[in-house]
């Protein structure tokens, strides 16, 4: 993108609207895809399954930023960029995974401690420098290089070289494999949930 195409606008009050309207017409529209991969999966019909899987998680992924950018008032052309590719979107859930398992994994003992104490303790909610960059460099490696993007294709259309050959077919997803994407995908919409919660309680006055 050129500096020329570059913008950025402030956030209204109408268009903070659009934004939440948006993110939770993304979510529903995810919970939806997420049910039919389920149907499918049951079905086995693996292939399908799991590229329902993935554009389920991607539309999570769009309500996620969505409502974040909507709770710090961002509205700019990278964003909306962003939000229109699917490596973007994909690499951006892989790193909120990422960021959540090390959440987790750091405050276990916190959060077990916290069950018995008159005091709790803080959970650590930034990671040091190195998982922090670790965490970064996978969801950037995702976006670099669109893997699970050509997947998803991969399970609905035939795949064919120069010569006509078969290069891939989409019934080379196993069980194993859709299951993966299915388990992805509800662990990103449980984290697409506490934020749209967290956002509602900050700005909506939801409770």
């Amino acid at each position: 993108m050129t500096q020329k195409d570059d913008w950025s606008v402030p956030v209204t009050p109408e268009l903070q609207k659009n934004m939440e309207e948006t993110a939770r017409a993304a979510y529903e529209n995810g919970c939806s895809l997420k049910e039919d991969a389920i149907i499918l999966f049951k079905a086995d019909r693996f292939p399908r399954a799991a590229a329902l899987a993935i554009l389920s998680e991607e539309e999570f992924s769009k309500a996620f930023i969505l409502i974040n950018c909507a709770g710090q008032g961002r509205w700019d052309s990278n964003v909306f960029k962003a939000l229109r590719r699917h490596p973007e979107k994909q690499g951006f859930s892989e790193a909120m995974r990422g960021y959540s398992d090390w959440f987790i994994d750091c405050n276990k003992w916190r959060m077990e401690f916290n069950k018995s104490a008159l005091i709790p303790i803080a959970l650590s909610r930034y990671p040091d420098r190195k998982n922090l960059e670790a965490i970064i460099s996978k969801g950037k490696s995702h976006i670099e290089k669109p893997i699970k993007d050509f997947l998803k294709q991969d399970c609905f259309y035939v795949g064919y070289d120069k010569r006509a050959k078969i290069s891939s077919k989409p019934n080379s997803i196993s069980q194993k494999e859709a299951q993966i994407y299915l388990d992805e995908s509800d662990k990103f919409k449980a984290l697409t949930e506490l934020a749209m919660k967290d956002y509602s309680k900050r700005c909506l006055g939801g409770i």
